[in-house]
């Protein structure tokens, strides 16, 4: 059965759950990957004009951009894990959340000593490795195969959204953001700006998100009946015996 749309008097803005779930998505994915890629402008600004940074070469700087994805590459089976065992909505918003308060670090981090601005940064990458895997684990529950790309595509617009809102913003703050302590340099206000924004979607996300329609509690009993039920139909039954049983069928075939 389609979704009733003139019962929907649960639906945000008359918006169905599903797709106000990958319209925040497309704003969290657009948050984690603005996190992670100001540095790669604030750098520039970093090493030109704040004398504490002056003596960083090339090669410390490439090992402070490459850090984070030390930890990246960690989380990305295990985030997978997690969300199945915790629900896929703690496990995106925190592993956003992470991120979000370590950029607020970043700064203060970064003119203790170098250690700690690495440490600060592979902690980014494991907080934001979860995200993906997460983000995969929730659309298995919330996606409607026949409508499982277009609501991905808005959710994985985000990455690209956020990379170039970044980059255009971070280069415009370091020259015009607000001066803060301690040398009172404007770099430090990219993190402070995009980390606040990350702490408001942050918060909005726990609100108005849910890792399956079953836990939703304002989600209309048509959208819901419509999204397990296409779910449901599109699932093998005995997906195990459909595995294992060509595989069979080939080794005593072999022999």
């Amino acid at each position: 059965e389609l979704v009733t749309w003139s019962n929907e008097a649960a639906m945000m803005f008359g918006i169905p759950k599903r797709y106000t779930l990958a319209v925040m998505a497309l704003l969290g994915f657009a948050n984690v990957y603005a996190l992670r890629v100001n540095l790669s402008v604030v750098i520039v600004t970093m090493t030109k004009n704040d004398p504490y940074f002056k003596d960083w070469t090339s090669e410390t700087q490439g090992l402070v951009l490459a850090s984070f994805f030390y930890g990246y590459i960690v989380t990305q089976v295990p985030g997978g894990l997690l969300a199945e065992r915790f629900g896929s909505k703690w496990v995106f918003g925190l592993g956003c959340l992470g991120t979000t308060l370590l950029t607020l670090a970043t700064p203060i981090a970064a003119y203790q000593n170098l250690g700690l601005l690495l440490a600060v940064r592979i902690l980014e990458g494991i907080g934001e490795g979860v995200t993906f895997p997460a983000m995969h684990a929730m659309w298995a529950k919330w996606a409607p195969p026949l409508e499982k790309s277009r609501l991905t595509t808005i959710a994985y617009a985000g990455p690209n959204i956020g990379a170039i809102i970044a980059m255009s913003v971070s280069g415009v703050l370091c020259d015009n953001g607000f001066e803060s302590p301690p040398h009172y340099q404007r770099w430090p206000s990219v993190f402070y700006v995009f980390g606040t924004l990350g702490l408001i979607w942050c918060i909005a996300w726990f609100f108005i998100a849910h890792s399956s329609p079953a836990s939703h509690p304002t989600i209309s009993s048509d959208e819901r009946f419509y999204i397990e039920s296409k779910i449901a139909e599109a699932t093998p039954t005995h997906r195990a015996s459909n595995i294992l049983m060509p595989c069979l069928r080939l080794k005593f075939n072999f022999f």
